[in-house]
């Protein structure tokens, strides 16, 4: 919803005139309690950069503090998040000798993931073993550290969208997990009903906002109609869900990575923190 909510910010703030967004602003406070504190530059540690296509959010200060915390600031840099072995498992290795530092750092990527959706697989990993730590999950941690070192800088940009049409991605990799073994097929149909979802509320928040979403809804799976919805199938080079579900190589990663917009920051946001 944060997203959303600067994402509407942008809008009025680079389509409207100084007047119209004063009257909006008017228009709140007659309803809520609330004041202009101007353009939106610092929020829960996440700092904002405008630019002239659109906003620039980065948490580089927050993902330096946790390298920090971890004592890995000379770490060498990894290309991706996490690789392309086989999941992790509740019962491999030894137990980690600090489930504490672990349970700390796992905590604090969570919120790291708001303007690097790139590393969200990775973290999710991490915290399915927070109760119960073992060496191997940690090194799995600290694989995500050394490709954040690598790639400190970079952050999530939004841009304004005249877009007509709703595209989702969805994926699920139940099969992969070398715990639990549950059915794929049965988890695939569930995430799809989940995306369906998902994707009215969407739909019916744009209608809210006055920007409706006229043709249907496209839903692209890579294992299996009319109306709202149309769910079609999509060759896995082309599914970007895949990045929120397994580790990739790294030509896939930097391809689905540039897909949720996580860039270094434009030339003239260099230096921001």
């Amino acid at each position: 919803m944060a997203y959303i909510l600067l994402y509407v910010d942008e809008i009025i703030l680079t389509t409207s005139s100084d007047e119209l967004r004063k009257s909006i602003i008017t228009l709140l406070s007659s309803e809520f309690a609330m004041k202009d504190l101007g353009q939106l530059s610092y929020f829960l540690g996440i700092a904002v950069t405008h630019h002239a296509g659109g906003l620039f959010l980065s948490q580089k200060k927050y993902a330096m503090e946790i390298i920090d915390r971890a004592r890995m600031s000379s770490c060498k840099s990894s290309p991706t998040p996490i690789d392309t072995k086989p999941k992790l498992s509740a019962t491999s290795s030894t137990p980690f000798e600090d489930p504490t530092l672990y349970m700390s750092l796992a905590g604090t990527l969570q919120y790291l993931t708001f303007t690097r959706p790139d590393i969200t697989y990775a973290v999710q990993q991490v915290c399915l073993f927070m109760h119960d730590p073992k060496d191997e999950h940690m090194q799995a941690l600290k694989h995500i550290l050394c490709y954040i070192q690598g790639t400190i800088g970079h952050g999530l940009h939004l841009y304004p969208s005249s877009t007509s049409t709703l595209v989702s991605y969805t994926d699920a990799d139940w099969g992969g997990c070398p715990d639990t073994r549950r059915s794929s097929a049965e988890a695939e149909y569930r995430v799809i009903a989940n995306v369906v979802s998902e994707s009215c509320w969407l739909r019916n928040l744009l209608l809210e906002l006055h920007c409706p979403i006229l043709k249907a809804t496209l839903v692209y799976c890579d294992n299996v109609a009319r109306g709202q919805v149309q769910v079609l199938h999509v060759p896995s080079r082309y599914q970007i869900a895949d990045i929120f579900t397994k580790g990739l190589p790294l030509v896939l990663f930097e391809d689905f990575r540039d897909s949720l917009s996580v860039h270094r920051p434009l030339a003239s946001t260099a230096g921001v923190c």
